[in-house]
């Protein structure tokens, strides 16, 4: 478990300077000192209506377009825009928005070209709320947020230029930060889309801070492709900062490319001065060589790590747990799996106090003592373990279909049978399953062979424990669950034949299964119809 971090010097250091020496690491990196261009017209836009010549004036226009707005109407969406963030309707937050925007004067573009914004430096000790180390337990967590969000939203409304004026621009930022602190990856996401052009319209310091930000936010998002391409970018507009570097290396590590993240990690070491590694090297280096399946290397570098961090920053709940987990996985890649369970397992408890069990933080941890406890034997810790994990990765903003695939895998292959544990216990699934579908279904995850292949593993799960026996409300309750495994199988039949026939991937096997599953299905259904006795029961995405 890693973390992209952030330059430890003022973004003033970004600005350009003459006669920049350039620094070349390995033939693998070499950063060059660029700076985007920028508007150099200093041409000041009229703000009054031009004058036009008498051959325009033929016929009338219409001078002042607003004489017809309802003010009243205007104000009674406003209202109604307000309570639907209170309450969180985003379906009338969404109508009203497009609302009133159209509701706004008519305007031609040439009416609404302004000049470049003045200058204006972006210092780190004007950025309050993405310094704080949010760590005070989930709702406290979630307190301290709200209130910059509504402290944020004051500065807007008393700014008539938007984006546009440098302190919006810079609390944009700073909140934007704050939320990737709290892994609310979809309020950072809308906030970085928003600010893109006016950050890259003012350039240096401003251009380079949404970069760096902006590929913290798609390495949580599970895009590191996109943040590689982003990182690459800073170290060409910037000059070498061991910041970059080991960022870069994190981002290529998780993209598997080991060996080029290792020459980051020398890189920024060689930058950073370091004739010994720190505590930080020993981290990222440490990784590396995990990763590469050099465990006996990678163990004493992680550990030491972690020990020193636990002496130079022992507050430091999230990074310290993150250490933890790092460790528990070497310890699980070496056939240790006791060991890593205590490592695991104190990630879990360091996360689950200091940022709360919706952290996607913690669902990894959980997702590592999951694999450890099963690996030791404790097939019934591991399935509350792999609970737990799944509802995590169902809840969170970044979901994504393979990891709700491999964790159901666990359950089907490694924990029911080699643990002899009842198959009724896969039934602890269903409503975290539910959620995941619903989730995937709000982001548009649920049209492609990825969510078929997962659909049909989601049906296989609540198939297995939904063979009714004993009383009628057990026999109840088997008819739900085998009523959305149908909705899923009948989702995924499609998709998965459409990816096979587009030549994506060689599905037929997915299908065959679906098919069969599809026959169970009707087989029990028939089975046990009389005693169920009709459709008692409304469809699972209707809520």
């Amino acid at each position: 478990m890693q973390r992209l971090r952030r330059p430890a010097v003022s973004l003033a250091t970004y600005l350009p300077a003459v006669g920049l020496i350039l620094w070349k690491a390995s033939s693998a990196f070499t950063p060059s000192w660029r700076q985007l261009p920028r508007i150099c017209c200093k041409h000041t836009m009229r703000a009054v209506p031009w004058e036009l010549s008498p051959v325009h004036k033929e016929f009338p226009r219409a001078i002042a377009k607003s004489a017809h707005i309802d003010e009243r109407a205007v104000q009674a969406a406003a209202d109604a825009l307000a309570r639907s963030v209170v309450e969180g309707n985003t379906y009338q937050f969404e109508a009203l928005s497009v609302v009133l925007r159209s509701m706004m004067p008519p305007n031609t573009g040439a009416n609404q070209v302004r000049g470049p914004p003045p200058d204006a430096l972006l210092e780190r000790s004007s950025l309050v709320w993405s310094e704080q180390d949010y760590q005070n337990g989930p709702q406290e967590n979630l307190r301290e947020l709200q209130g910059y969000e509504a402290e944020y939203a004051l500065r807007v409304a008393n700014s008539p230029d938007g984006f546009r004026d440098a302190k919006v621009l810079e609390g944009a930022l700073d909140l934007a930060v704050a939320y990737l602190k709290n892994y609310a990856v979809d309020k950072a996401d809308r906030l970085y889309a928003a600010t893109e052009p006016y950050c890259m319209e003012r350039g240096l310091p401003w251009d380079v801070k949404w970069l760096q930000d902006c590929a913290t936010l798609r390495c949580k998002q599970a895009r590191q492709p996109e943040a590689a391409v982003l990182l690459e970018e800073v170290a060409k507009r910037t000059p070498p900062h061991p910041a970059t570097l080991n960022n870069l290396g994190t981002v290529y590590n998780m993209m598997r490319q080991h060996e080029k993240a290792q020459e980051y990690f020398e890189a920024a070491m060689e930058v950073a001065g370091h004739d010994e590694p720190q505590k930080d090297d020993l981290w990222n280096m440490g990784i590396a060589k995990k990763n590469m399946g050099y465990y006996e290397q990678a163990l004493p570098m992680l550990v030491s790590a972690l020990e020193q961090w636990k002496v130079d920053e022992p507050q430091d709940d999230v990074t310290i747990a993150k250490l933890h987990d790092t460790v528990g996985s070497c310890y699980d890649l070496m056939g240790r799996p006791d060991e890593a369970v205590l490592e695991f397992s104190q990630a879990r408890i360091l996360f689950g106090r200091s940022i709360g069990a919706e952290s996607p933080l913690y669902g990894s941890a959980c997702e590592g003592l999951t694999k450890s406890l099963i690996h030791a034997g404790r097939y019934a810790e591991g399935m509350d373990r792999l609970e737990e994990t799944f509802l995590n990765n169902a809840e969170k903003d970044a979901i994504h279909p393979t990891p709700l695939f491999e964790l159901l895998g666990y359950a089907l292959d490694d924990i029911i049978g080699p643990g002899h544990l009842d198959v009724q216990e896969l039934g602890r699934l269903e409503v975290p399953i539910e959620i995941a579908v619903k989730n995937m279904v709000h982001r548009g995850l649920d049209q492609d062979g990825n969510a078929g292949v997962v659909f049909e593993r989601m049906a296989q799960v609540l198939l297995r424990c939904s063979m009714a026996q004993g009383d009628d409300q057990q026999q109840q309750v088997a008819a739900r669950r085998r009523k959305f495994a149908r909705y899923l199988l009948e989702r995924a039949l499609p998709l998965v034949d459409a990816c096979t026939q587009r030549g994506e991937a060689d599905l037929t096997h997915i299908s065959a299964l679906i098919s069969m599953e599809l026959q169970v299905l009707n087989s029990q259904d028939a089975l046990y119809r009389k005693q169920l006795g009709g459709n008692m029961y409304p469809g699972f995405l209707s809520e």
